[in-house]
């Protein structure tokens, strides 16, 4: 429990910082010519203190050297002041202190301008501790007391030290601010929590070394007092105001034509959902899907860092596909959202037109039925053999590459294959001894990598002529991965027969833009539009696995499945609330989680923590009749990357 708040008085009681208002109203009265550039430098310095990286008496001596302040100066602000305490810090200082919490103010600004304050909001004044200034007997400012210990960068570490031994202080206190001095109280073990507010200033390192962040006074009420010391009118008028939302039915969006059984799973669960056929833009989105919860997409749509800075409200993607390289996965975690995608879902799909475009190409049906449509008769076996005695060399022997592995072998083929990874071999094919190996040796390549670093361009001008003279290659995995200039040379020049090209480095948008390649017109050459993995049933599974993982996600927090986040399921648990909590995984955050509920005597009915990289994810359930609460104070931890309340 709190017992002791201590304040920073400039930028947390006040808006401003109190030294900048002084010397501007002191170059106002002297109507100084650089007014706007004096009070630039003011700033600049103020910002460099607030940070640690100048003492603050340094600060302090340059900025009353810019001009002649007064006795005069100080009233005025000190007027300014009086009539600007917001009602907000008004009545949290009221409520605190009506609750037993002592109240005291650490400034670095000056007891003229300080007390003023403090004295209206009722803090007593043996708790406030303030600069002094020294006049002439004309009452221009002349320096400082700077014996003071406040008027040292260290100051408010010593004064709290100082309290502390006197037995003012002890382990029950709190520190609110935004500068390193204030932190540093925390730091110093003078402190149990410091609390980061601040509605201007945004320090990222002061900010993200803080217990909990506020941008609201009012928010440190329900932060600092327990159950018992709020009553449950003044605890539910606080979580109306913080929170100021109510349950929302998720929104989804879905792009590219995704299958209607996705529309129609995740209609029934009373969800708002809207189905586009087409992909849309990176401004798009950010327009379009600026109130989405949820977005689904196929493999045109690129996800990129900018769509998580525009879309606030963004709870989860799914990838109705394959692969996810259209998303910035890295900055998706960051951002707190976790993908969803359909691994095996078209598995089959794909290695069963693989098995067929071998057949094809090694026949050449496709060139021969061509001639066909043209009126020419092409009865010869010529260059046609059978794929039985056959020897087929896979590059990427996961899920779809061991699947083409099976289904070749009952053909009669032999089969080699290449991976970076050590994979147990399915029925009688074996691993090649290297890369060049698989490709001297094979009749047919046929390429099932991802796209990665590695993979991109891995099948160019040196790699083709390794290939045996005659053979075949085949491309469903990525589009970067063959250089398609190359490929066109080596079949331009019959050192391959032919080839099957499913994926490409650009690929149109829409049905109507224009698709070119320079494999366009080659004989037997199958170039298909990315239809490796569009089958109905394909389609129709991949709406269903990554609509379930969607809908488990809503409405329970499981993220079973996600590609780029800590892997959590929690069995719910009847008449709780269910929150959830992402947050940067760094040391001490579970500490502070346990904190929060322990304050406010949470009984935990199902917990679950688990951390992945730089991601943390916490499912807890609780009583329902304090899930706001819970759920305010947990969106204040400074290392909180998102919340969200399932009921």
């Amino acid at each position: 429990m709190i017992k002791n708040i201590i304040f920073d008085f400039g930028s947390t009681i006040i808006d401003n910082e109190g030294v900048d208002l002084i010397i501007d109203a002191a170059l106002k009265r002297n109507m100084d010519p650089e007014h706007a550039q004096k009070m630039e430098k003011v700033h600049k310095i103020a910002a460099q203190v607030q940070n640690g990286e100048i003492p603050l008496g340094d600060f302090l001596r340059s900025s009353f050297q810019l001009t002649n302040v007064t006795q005069d100066d100080i009233r005025t602000v000190t007027s300014l002041l009086a009539n600007k305490i917001s009602d907000q810090v008004l009545d949290t200082i009221s409520g605190l202190q009506q609750r037993g919490k002592n109240i005291f103010v650490f400034s670095s600004n000056f007891e003229e301008v300080v007390r003023p304050v403090t004295t209206s909001l009722d803090i007593p004044s043996e708790n406030v501790f303030a600069n002094q200034l020294l006049y002439d007997n004309e009452g221009k400012v002349i320096g400082f007391n700077e014996n003071n210990p406040l008027f040292l960068s260290v100051g408010k570490v010593f004064l709290a030290e100082q309290l502390r031994i006197e037995g003012v202080l002890d382990e029950r206190t709190a520190v609110v601010g935004n500068s390193h001095t204030d932190l540093a109280i925390r730091k110093s073990n003078n402190a149990t929590m410091f609390v980061y507010y601040s509605t201007q200033n945004t320090m990222g390192d002061i900010k993200g070394q803080a217990d909990f962040v506020v941008d609201r006074f009012d928010q440190l009420m329900p932060l600092f007092c327990t159950n018992e010391e709020l009553s449950n009118e003044t605890a539910e008028a606080y979580a109306v105001a913080i929170n100021g939302k109510q349950i929302v039915t998720p929104h989804i969006i879905l792009l590219e034509n995704i299958h209607k059984n996705a529309f129609e799973q995740l209609s029934h669960q009373d969800f708002t959902v809207e189905l586009f056929k087409s992909a849309w833009s990176e401004q798009e989105i950010c327009e379009k899907a600026i109130d989405a919860h949820a977005l689904g997409i196929r493999s045109k749509t690129r996800i990129t860092r900018k769509h998580f800075e525009c879309l606030s409200n963004l709870w989860a993607i799914g990838a109705y596909c394959i692969g996810t390289n259209q998303i910035d996965l890295h900055a998706a975690s960051n951002a707190g959202i976790p993908v969803f995608n359909a691994p095996y879902s078209n598995t089959r799909s794909v290695a069963e037109i693989v098995a067929g475009e071998i057949i094809m190409l090694m026949r050449r049906v496709f060139e021969k039925s061509s001639a066909a449509h043209q009126g020419r008769w092409l009865k010869s076996a010529q260059g046609c053999n059978e794929v039985r005695g056959k020897t087929v060399g896979i590059i990427g022997y996961g899920h779809i590459g061991s699947q083409v592995s099976v289904l070749l072998e009952v053909l009669g083929m032999s089969v080699i294959f290449h991976d970076i990874v050590d994979i147990l071999p399915l029925g009688n094919a074996q691993k090649a001894a290297s890369l060049d190996d698989l490709l001297q040796r094979s009749d047919v390549v046929t390429l099932h990598v991802p796209d990665t670093e590695l993979t991109r361009g891995m099948i160019g001008t040196n790699e083709l002529k390794k290939f045996k003279s005659g053979s075949f290659l085949i491309n469903s995995s990525r589009g970067q991965v063959v250089d398609l200039d190359a490929l066109a040379h080596a079949i331009k020049s019959n050192h391959l027969a032919g080839a099957a090209v499913d994926v490409y480095p650009e690929e149109p948008s829409h049905p109507d833009d224009t698709f070119q390649s320079p494999l366009q017109g080659l004989n037997n050459v199958i170039l298909t539009p990315h239809i490796g993995g569009s089958t109905e049933e394909a389609q129709i599974n991949i709406a269903h696995y990554v609509s379930t993982k969607l809908k488990n996600f809503l409405l329970t927090g499981s993220t079973i499945g996600a590609v780029n986040f800590p892997e959590v399921d929690l069995a719910r648990v009847e008449g709780t609330h269910r929150i959830l909590h992402i947050h940067r995984n760094v040391p001490g955050v579970l500490a502070k989680i346990n904190s929060v509920l322990s304050r406010r005597n949470v009984n935990i009915e199902g917990q679950i923590l688990q951390t992945r990289g730089e991601i943390g994810y916490l499912l807890v359930d609780i009583d329902r009749h304090v899930s706001d609460h819970v759920l305010d104070l947990l969106r204040h931890i400074s290392e909180t990357i998102k919340t969200r309340k399932i009921v």
